[in-house]
């Protein structure tokens, strides 16, 4: 599987942003399903028993981390959208391109991962507390350090809120609503455009949102606004 899912990788993005990628398979009780670091990705022995389709998605999710979250941080990481968002749409675009799924098949194989998703988000947004379902929770500070130079991870206590999806699921439908507006052709080549120009960057939501809008201008004419998204989609909870 791995040749397979970094081939749709490197065809969607380019070449691998790290000089060496290594996947280490870890013990069931490993805290997550996997993990991504620059040279390594972590892969859970439990993800193995569940065939190919539970292998494979997992392993595009933490290579897509090797773009967003690795080579491209978040500035503030209140806005862990920008990683996780980020890596649970490519996830299945790197996913059909592996599989080598027809067109019509790998739409319709997406869009019952979209269906499952937004239940599983409006199952979140049901039964959470609504300041965590915020993306972008420092608002107008977001970005914004202290004179000493400290920065603080807006409910980074709660305990709560290592067991919500929303940051993963919310910015999933943000990226697959522009994606659908723009066109997949037009979106992935901005994409890819992206990742060069901001190769070794931290960013803001801002520094995203104002690129897509400049390079894919009809955008635009569905009403999108880097002031408009952030209302209705990162700076308020439950589901636009």
């Amino acid at each position: 599987l791995i040749p397979q899912c970094l081939s749709a990788a490197y065809a969607l993005l380019g070449t691998h942003p790290f000089s060496r990628l290594d996947v280490l398979i870890v013990p069931s009780n490993f805290s997550s399903l996997g993990m991504a670091s620059p040279h390594i990705i972590f892969l859970s022995q439990s993800t193995l028993p569940g065939g190919n389709h539970l292998c494979g998605t997992r392993l595009c999710h933490e290579i897509a981390h090797a773009w967003f979250g690795l080579a491209i941080g978040a500035r503030d990481w209140t806005e862990e959208w920008l990683s996780e968002g980020f890596a649970t749409h490519l996830e299945d675009v790197f996913w059909s391109a592996a599989q080598q799924l027809p067109v019509d098949e790998a739409k319709e194989q997406q869009e019952l991962k979209a269906l499952l998703r937004w239940q599983r988000l409006r199952d979140e947004v049901q039964n959470s507390e609504e300041n965590l379902q915020v993306l972008r929770p420092n608002k107008e500070n977001t970005g914004k350090v202290s004179e000493s130079g400290a920065s603080v991870i807006k409910h980074g206590l709660n305990a709560g809120k290592a067991f919500l999806q929303v940051h993963y699921l919310k910015g999933y439908f943000i990226l697959r609503s522009f994606a659908e507006k723009a066109g997949e052709v037009a979106y992935f080549a901005f994409l890819r455009k992206f990742v060069w120009n901001f190769h070794g960057q931290l960013i803001l939501s801002e520094d995203f949102l104002h690129s897509l809008l400049k390079h894919i201008p009809q955008l635009t004419g569905y009403g999108l606004s880097v002031e408009n998204i952030f209302q209705k989609w990162l700076d308020c909870s439950g589901i636009p």
